[in-house]
């Protein structure tokens, strides 16, 4: 049965994608593996691609040009990866394999990934979910809330059979994510991954849910699992907590989210946020393992890494905000040129309201705010003021509209005088 793991980047992490599908195939030879290039390739690159690289642009024939257009200028980098993630899968399906795995390119792969295509021979997906045991104390990296505003299942790996139902899906699945893969609480959306959510519905026991400990160990499920090695030398997982019955699992493949690869390469471990990694110590051999493969490939992995995101950026060069998208698809306009910043186009007419800014706003932290409590602070005493000019009611009321227009979308009217 011919079967096919791939996985999406830009063009700056192929070396990281290389690195992934090198340890995929060490421990499965017979899987194929491509990597599809979500950007624009130059000339001079093109000469250093790989042949398991596929340039999505160019292969996806189910997008038009119009719509590959407007969903790279409206999605961010993260989300336009993963919204053309079931048109990949149809475009493999396409290619005659039965049996389709995503996984993200920061992935490693330790062992045979055999279990999961035993389960496709009788399944017509294969997902991990974010966590696997019970836990009344919940103590993970992600709040529980967080999981249930990103979804039950984790899309860093998704395996598809290429039958009725698993083509089906990926139709299902690929209609929605043409406009509907942004990472937005306010309505329930987080890029490819929430829609999974409904799955279990769907396919009832068509569905395999991987509950192996050794699939897809994470950063927000390390506080649940467990690194030993066994008497021959392999690595399994077992649970960390004793709050759910002990079990003794393979490790099959790690996704090192959110950890510093430029630090990597240069042999040192270290996580962009959150958790300190010397909590877990039993976590080290296969951090070594993952550093060791990239300062090892440090070659391939550099000679892409400084390339820069093609959809980044207006046709000046300057950045293309998180904002911008927003109120790009809350226009609802026909795609044309986002990009251009031409007389007539949607850069000049946010030039002109103020928008284009150096300082970055896209995200809101102690990381790029100062003194966070203290503006918490002057915040509340905004609202104590428009308290006791409204009244309650009026409060009320007043807090209720803030949920409607905390979306971008709702603020064409800055630049669009017909919603004014």
């Amino acid at each position: 049965m011919k079967e096919c793991a791939f996985t999406i980047v830009a063009k700056n992490y192929i070396g990281l994608a290389q690195i992934l599908g090198q340890s995929l195939q060490r421990q499965n030879p017979a899987i194929d593996f491509r990597i599809y290039v979500a950007d624009e390739i130059s000339s001079d690159s093109n000469a250093m691609l790989p042949p398991n690289v596929v340039i999505a642009k160019t292969a996806l024939k189910n997008l038009s040009d119009s719509q590959w257009t407007d969903m790279a200028f409206k999605y961010d980098l993260t989300e336009f990866c993963t919204a053309i993630k079931p048109f990949c899968f149809e475009h493999v399906f396409a290619d005659g394999f039965e049996k389709a795995y995503y996984f993200d390119p920061d992935i490693y792969v330790f062992s045979s990934i055999s279990p999961i295509s035993e389960a496709l021979d009788q399944h017509s997906m294969a997902l991990t979910p974010q966590v696997a045991g019970i836990h009344v104390n919940f103590t993970g990296e992600h709040p529980e809330w967080a999981m249930n505003v990103n979804g039950i299942f984790n899309l860093g790996f998704c395996g598809i059979r290429n039958d009725d139902w698993g083509r089906h899906i990926v139709q299902w699945w690929k209609e929605r994510l043409r406009d509907q893969a942004f990472a937005d609480r306010s309505v329930g959306q987080f890029t490819d991954q929430k829609w999974m959510d409904w799955i279990p519905a769907f396919l009832g026991d068509r569905l395999f849910v991987l509950q192996s400990l050794g699939m897809n160990l994470a950063p927000w499920n390390y506080f649940e699992r467990k690194l030993h090695q066994d008497t021959e030398g392999h690595i399994r997982v077992t649970f960390r907590t004793d709050d759910m019955p002990q079990r003794d699992d393979l490790l099959v493949f790690v996704h090192f989210a959110g950890y510093d690869y430029n630090k990597l390469k240069q042999g040192i471990i270290e996580r962009k946020r959150i958790e300190d990694l010397k909590d877990y110590e039993d976590l080290t051999m296969i951090n070594n393992i993952y550093r060791d493969a990239i300062v090892s490939n440090v070659q391939m992995f550099d000679s892409f890494i400084n390339q820069p995101y093609s959809y980044g950026t207006y046709d000046n060069g300057v950045p293309i905000a998180a904002f911008h998208r927003r109120l790009y698809h809350g226009l609802q306009a026909s795609p044309g040129r986002p990009f251009s910043t031409g007389e007539g186009s949607f850069y000049k007419a946010i030039e002109k309201r103020g928008m284009i800014i150096e300082e970055r706003i896209d995200n809101v932290s102690r990381r790029n705010i100062g003194d966070l409590a203290g503006k918490h602070k002057m915040l509340a005493r905004f609202y104590k003021l428009l308290f006791r000019l409204m009244g309650y009611k009026r409060y009320v009321m007043f807090l209720k509209s803030l949920y409607f227009y905390c979306r971008p979308e709702m603020h064409t009217f800055l630049i669009n005088k017909k919603r004014t």
